[in-house]
């Protein structure tokens, strides 16, 4: 029985095989290949069926599809599950012109494309806009393994049926279907996975089942993939370099003024267990050769067990003994000494036990596609989908703290900070009876919930006329709903340093960090973090996570309207087809949240560490909405038969994340001289871009392509995130007491410094005391704009002894660039030139890859508070180059031996604050190596 699927407008889609690319033919720059039918409207064109198999055959397919293509594109594939050489999605899609990524645990996580970073670029399965475990709309490639995904399109300028959101890109992942595939397939894969930090092996594991029954008119399709990590990552980091800082101490008084010094310095390794796990099952009906009703769902469960070990030093600018500072007023080496301090306390080496990194993720999604070839003319599809995705953290995720009174020293002149700290070396230690309690808190990470539901109605019409050829046209429906909340408490009941702690009940012991940074400390004492937790418990101090009144529920509702038309003819004896159309959009938002101000600030125990006391919590309620018409026009003139021009014009919008529009403000944990809180605004607009594209690809041989092209974005409504004072009456605090704080401790009389019993530290410390507060408050708003422009390059070449070589560079320039202003507000993160080489080898039953894919310094955030910092400064990431290798052998037509290696050459990430000799964190997440066999039947 045949089932009429069609070639879409932007290329022939091969049905009924095993489509895909081999290893390096999935990672070349010049491919698009063909979007699956759930986002492509059908003609009745005939299917050549085509069994791809190796890379130069691959290469020929997907340069076919390319040069095919109306829209500007680029994609990847593989031959069969567990056939990508990546562990996900996100890390080949790489390798392809204009893509970027960021890692986390070393392996892939979000896209930027074109500088534009993960909330630009819209991501779809199947056609189909999934919920997220992210508080925004960022799409977490990792939540996703390699084994079951066949394909991925990145389209770059826009289409009127495509959904909107993705100024960057509009990027499509594609899973297997049973009509896919010639009767009964079987395939599946099984590796081992080597960790060069842990020094640990994990098992991984994929299988596919795909069959027809009843003459091929009905379809079955299983498949399920595990993945196991044993990861372990090695940081130095702080929360930020602190401008404008006075450097003194109670002996010499004034050492240096307007100083940068880090807020801390922290010497960090992350043991985590990564466990992912995806099972998805799909059922096709085809009642007849016109209709194919396609019923599919999927769980994706993502669990990292986080357990951090970390040696932390925390600075403060009164009670430096010693600083020399570099010309752009960076201390670069300074101390930190024991009875120098002018009210912050005496320095303390600390010993950090964590599991903040704790992610438990569960996506799941269900599906109904019915495919209708009305009659010869017209064709319809109808789509309805929901999804949704927990991240189930609430509550989860302890920080705990034990130090020792010591002094200890900065020094940043060489490529790698270090902090010495007295008594510590050559795997020497102090005394362990010196340790002594601090704080812990439980659940400082926010848990969300994402539902998504939508529905979809495409129809197209084919003309029997020469210059118009068809019409495309549709209606979506989406509802999404996002809740996000926190469930949180911190206990300081012994902050100070002045309780000794219970050495054999916390099981307080040496710890060694394996292969960790040449010439840092590499043994410092760590303990059970729960049983610290326990210990607390046990003397009436329980740190018990309650839900904290900052929690936001986020409603959005889009309704769009689509035409588009198609159109051809000859310019002379060169062929043009051009594609022209609309899309418009109507988009409504209701938010909710609870919100309790700060009434009052109290002291610790810690001289540095104070606590938020809160007013009762009142509702917020609000609502916005905003319509977009969004033109798109694509045009291809073939000036030869082996060269083509292209010309793309179009409109695009991104809206603004779930988190941006949050109406609660969240009050950080108040500290000495930095009060923070950040919030968001209901009534923020989209992101508008007016784009522009020109291409130029020149076929030069039948597995050969050389490519250019210029692109243009002016985006209007640019979301800036600016920190700023805001006043907060303290109405817990009296005028009778003098405005100070209103808790026992904060009576005057009693002694909170255990150096200096006779000092009122409430009357000395500005946060303790006053009718109000000053905190610097991060909001978001529209305004700014800003114009990206670019250029990409790409070349693929084969030679006839098996060797090839596919070679890009994306160039993007802006006038949104980070300056040297110390007062800049807007400046664009993401943004960076990026470079991808591949050299491979095919003969017979082996084949070879070796990529080197290099992205050069961007800026990260403009605001390190918006990625977890402290200080408001910018963060740039330096330039990274990876290099990756593979290489396979059939053993017969069945059986395949692979090898896999991921940054062999260990390279680190470093990123830097607003000079370069200011370190903000340098990460080493080693390499991994991978081998396995794959089978197919």
């Amino acid at each position: 029985m045949i089932h009429k699927k069609s070639t879409s407008q932007y290329g022939p889609v091969a049905r009924r095989t095993l489509l895909g690319v081999a290893v390096a033919s999935a990672l070349h720059s010049p491919v698009a290949l063909s979007q699956d039918s759930e986002t492509q409207n059908v003609n009745d064109a005939p299917v050549e069926i085509i069994e791809v198999r190796g890379i130069v055959s691959s290469l020929k397919r997907a340069m076919a599809n390319k040069k095919e293509n109306l829209a500007v594109s680029d994609g990847i594939a593989a031959e069969d599950l567990g056939k990508f050489p990546d562990l996900n999605v996100a890390e080949s899609l790489q390798r392809i012109t204009g893509v970027s990524i960021d890692r986390n645990g070393g392996e892939g996580q979000q896209v930027t494309v074109r500088g534009f970073g993960p909330q630009f670029n819209t991501v779809l399965v199947n056609g189909r806009q999934l919920a997220t475990d992210s508080a925004g709309r960022a799409f977490n490639f990792d939540v996703l393994a390699a084994d079951q995904i066949t394909g991925a399109n990145i389209y770059k300028s826009a289409v009127a049926n495509l959904q909107s959101g993705g100024i960057g890109s509009t990027i499509n992942i594609t899973t297997a279907r049973p009509f896919d595939y010639d009767g009964f397939q079987a395939v599946g894969s099984v590796k081992g996975m080597y960790e060069s930090l842990s020094e640990e092996t994990a098992p991984q594991a994929s299988f596919l089942v795909s069959n027809t029954f009843a003459d091929d008119k009905v379809g079955l399709l299983l498949a399920a993939s595990h993945q196991e990590r044993q990861v372990q990552i090695n940081r130095i980091q702080t929360a930020g370099w602190r401008p404008g800082l006075t450097l003194s101490n109670r002996n010499d008084g004034i050492i240096a003024d307007n100083v940068y010094l880090p807020r801390n310095w922290d010497q960090i390794v992350d043991q985590q267990d990564r466990t992912r796990t995806n099972v998805s099952l799909v059922a096709q009906y085809a009642p007849s050769d016109d209709v194919t009703i396609t019923l599919d769902g999927f769980v994706s469960k993502f669990e990292v067990d986080s357990q951090v070990t970390d040696l932390a030093s925390w600075f403060e600018p009164d009670r430096v003994g010693s600083a020399q500072i570099s010309d752009n007023g960076t201390a670069i080496q300074f101390t930190q000494e024991i009875d120098l301090h002018q009210g912050s306390g005496n320095p303390a080496s600390d010993f950090v036990s964590s599991s903040r990194g704790v992610r438990d993720v569960t996506s799941q999604g269900f599906g109904l596609n019915i495919d209708w070839q009305i009659n010869d003319a017209l064709s319809a599809e109808f789509d309805v989908q929901s999804s949704s995705a927990e991240n189930d953290i609430a509550g989860e995720g302890r920080f705990n703290v034990i130090g020792i009174i010591n002094n200890y020293s900065f020094d940043g002149t060489g490529s790698t900070p270090t902090v010495i700290h007295d008594g510590f070396g050559n795997g020497q230690l102090p005394d362990i009876s010196l340790t002594r309690l601090h704080y812990n808190d439980l659940g400082n990470t926010q848990a969300s919930e994402d539902d998504v539901v939508e529905y979809k109605a495409d129809f197209t019409y084919l003309s029997d006329s020469d210059v118009f050829r068809r019409a495309d046209f549709g209606i979506l429906r989406s509802e999404r709903e996002k809740y996000v909340f926190q469930e949180f408490a911190s206990q300081c009941a012994f902050c100070g340093y002045g309780t000794p702690a219970p050495v054999d009940e916390l099981n307080i012991r040496p710890f060694t960090a394996n292969n960790y940074f040449s010439g840092l400390i590499d043994t410092w004492y760590t303990y059970d973090g729960d049983a610290y937790l326990d210990y607390l418990a046990s003397q009436g101090a329980p740190v018990i996570p309650t839900l904290q009144p900052n929690y936001y529920n986020i409603e959005e509702d889009v309704t769009a309207l689509y035409a588009q038309f198609e159109f051809g003819y000859d310019l002379g004896d060169m062929p043009l087809t051009m594609n022209f159309g609309a899309r418009y959009e109507e988009t409504s938002v209701a938010v909710s949240a609870v919100q309790a101000f700060v009434s009052d600030i109290v002291p610790t125990t810690d001289l540095t560490l104070f606590a938020n006391r809160f007013a009762p919590a009142d509702d917020i309620t609000g609502t916005s909405s905003y319509s977009n018409l969004l033109p798109s026009l694509n045009v291809k003139l073939e000036v030869q038969e082996d060269m083509l021009v292209r010309f793309s014009r179009y409109d695009s919008l991104t809206r603004p994340t779930m988190a941006q529009m949050s109406p609660a403000t969240t009050f950080g944990e108040p500290r000495r001289q930095n009060l923070q809180a950040n919030g968001g605004n209901p009534s923020l607009q989209p992101f508008e871009a007016e784009n522009w594209d020109l291409s130029f690809e020149w076929y030069y041989s039948d597995d050969s392509v050389f490519s250019f092209a210029f692109f243009s974005k002016d985006v209007q409504n640019f979301i800036v995130t600016l920190s700023g004072n805001e006043t907060y009456s303290m109405t817990d605090r009296s005028a009778v007491d003098g405005y100070r704080c209103a808790e026992t401790n904060c009576a005057e009389g009693l002694s909170l410094d255990p150096q200096n019993p006779d000092r009122d530290v409430v009357a000395d410390t500005e946060e303790l005391n006053g009718e109000s507060e000053v905190y610097t408050v991060t909001r978001p708003q529209n305004g700014e704009t800003a114009t990206v422009n670019g250029y990409e390059v790409a070349l693929t070449h084969v030679w006839d002894n098996g060797f090839g070589i596919t070679a890009n560079a994306t160039v993007v320039n802006s006038d949104a660039e980070v300056s040297g202003d110390t007062s800049q507000t807007f400046a664009l993160p993401g943004l960076g030139d990026s470079q991808n080489l591949i050299v491979f080898y095919e003969r017979d039953a082996f084949q070879a890859r070796v990529a080197f894919n290099n992205r050069e310094s961007f800026l990260f955030a403009l605001d390190n508070t918006s990625v977890g910092g402290a200080t408001g400064e910018p963060v740039t990431t330096e330039t990274y180059g990876q290099w990756d290798v593979s290489a396979s052998y059939d053993i017969n037509e069945n059986f395949t031996v692979f090898f896999e290696g991921i940054n062999v050459t260990e390279e680190e990430l470093t990123q830097v604050g607003r000079f370069p000799d200011q370190i903000y964190s340098i990460e080493d997440n080693g390499s991994r190596y991978a081998v396995g066999i794959r089978g197919s039947f």
